[in-house]
């Protein structure tokens, strides 16, 4: 991958995530063995950053400053480099799959630490691409994405890997989610809602 490759990329999926994730919340229902369990999480624009794998010139630029320069086209072909791990084009391949994470995540699951230089606590994605998440400091059930992968879901959470039933989306300050995004086949909604769920999400609009 060229430079100018990742260029286009930076800005283009920038504008992605803006429709997509940005100061969203996303709610991931899975089953995990029968049980009906849910993953709660926040895209800022804060967080768009991490997920690309850039490593910026300017130490002292801040992340939400390079998300506002990409959304801009301001953002300078000089102001980022390729990570020397070699991470960066990997993540950025895939990128534009997982700026459609609200429609397209199948599993979920807890990050194994099978790879050395990998931080992160939760993987939701497919077989090609995952999005990883951390917990958001002083929000106990929040978690916030902090890295990308062009991995099989499977190979890198616990086994075996939680089937997503359906997601969710709202905006950050909104205190319902209305909006389903992503219902697996053959799954009604009424039916796996729990008393929990239930007063977090509406499905009668």
């Amino acid at each position: 991958m060229k430079k100018a490759e990742a260029y286009k990329i930076l800005l283009e999926c920038a504008e992605l995530y803006k429709t997509n994730l940005a100061n969203r919340s996303l709610l991931f229902i899975f089953d995990n063995a029968g049980v009906i369990q849910s993953l709660e999480v926040i895209c800022m624009p804060r967080n768009y950053l991490h997920l690309t794998g850039v490593a910026l010139t300017d130490k002292n630029l801040k992340s939400i400053d390079f998300y506002e320069m990409c959304i801009d086209k301001r953002l300078p072909p000089s102001a980022f480099y390729f990570s020397k791990d070699g991470t960066t084009k990997m993540k950025l391949s895939v990128l534009s799959q997982i700026m459609n994470i609200h429609k397209t995540a199948k599993m979920v699951g807890n990050y194994t630490h099978t790879k050395s230089m990998l931080v992160t606590e939760k993987l939701a994605g497919t077989v090609t691409a995952c999005v990883g998440f951390v917990r958001e400091k002083g929000k106990r059930n929040f978690y916030v994405p902090n890295t990308v992968l062009r991995e099989d879901i499977r190979k890198v959470v616990d086994k075996p890997p939680k089937k997503v039933l359906a997601i969710f989306r709202k905006f950050k300050d909104e205190h319902i989610y209305r909006e389903c995004t992503y219902l697996a086949k053959s799954v009604s909604l009424e039916s796996i809602l729990t008393d929990a769920l239930k007063s977090k999400v509406d499905i009668e609009n």
